[in-house]
């Protein structure tokens, strides 16, 4: 009864066991999709002749809608984003997708996590279409209890609203009756520590990925993970807390 991924709470002789939740982000958190985004991106702006920006306005397109980004950082009406971003699909649903990589040991931590009893779930921005093609690609999907990500019929698009739409799937509390958190949100990019800390869960952001350090600070991320193994680490203390 002491398997590090359960939160156990005494009432009297009985002893409920209650799952604890772990959401990952997508794109910069479980993998590299650096490439396929940005030549997909590449081909969309060249096809109706617009500049191509600078790489490093280039890398803040990974991670928010290509939607928005388009309108921030190409100063597009949105009419002009969504027409690039349908040119930008023509690329990314065929080819970009699958010009992409696992981060070392991510299978490693995802068994971890599994094993151990988390319910585990997926809150991407990415559509969810091309989300579940990416993970049966990389043969995780079965690792997974929840799938979300951007559906725009479902008025799904920005992190907060996938992310909770996660929360409320896995089916889990926030706290326990302590007022302990039970929920992870694992990410890369400041929509990811933003929407966790708002919607009452712990934040871990990966520098890794696609995020800078000060960018993860000045969200208030919670815990500050280089690799893998500084996540399970930081799950392992988390869970020391929890069980003092």
């Amino acid at each position: 009864m002491c398997s590090i991924g359960m939160a156990y709470i005494k009432r009297g002789i009985e002893e409920i066991i209650m799952n604890k939740t772990i959401i990952f982000d997508l794109d910069g958190t479980l993998t590299d999709s650096k490439e396929g985004i940005l030549k997909s991106l590449e081909f969309a702006l060249e096809a109706f002749g617009y500049d191509i920006p600078p790489y490093e306005t280039q890398l803040l397109f990974l991670g928010p809608p290509i939607v928005d980004s388009l309108q921030q950082h190409c100063g597009m009406t949105i009419e002009q984003a969504e027409e690039v971003y349908k040119k930008f699909g023509e690329r990314y649903g065929t080819i970009g997708k699958f010009e992409n990589q696992l981060y070392p040991n991510i299978i490693d931590l995802l068994a971890k996590v599994k094993n151990e009893h988390y319910t585990v779930a997926l809150a991407t921005a990415k559509p969810e279409i091309y989300a579940r093609e990416i993970l049966d690609h990389f043969s995780i999907t079965p690792y997974f209890d929840v799938i979300v990500g951007a559906n725009h019929k479902e008025g799904l698009i920005h992190k907060k609203e996938i992310l909770q739409k996660a929360i409320d799937l896995c089916g889990n509390p926030l706290t326990d009756d302590t007022g302990r958190r039970l929920v992870y949100m694992v990410g890369d990019r400041k929509y990811d520590v933003v929407s966790g800390n708002e919607l009452g869960c712990i934040s871990i952001g990966v520098t890794y990925g696609y995020g800078t350090e000060k960018e993860l600070i000045e969200a208030n991320a919670e815990y500050l993970c280089e690799d893998t193994d500084d996540i399970v680490m930081t799950l392992d203390l988390e869970e020391m807390l929890i069980r003092r």
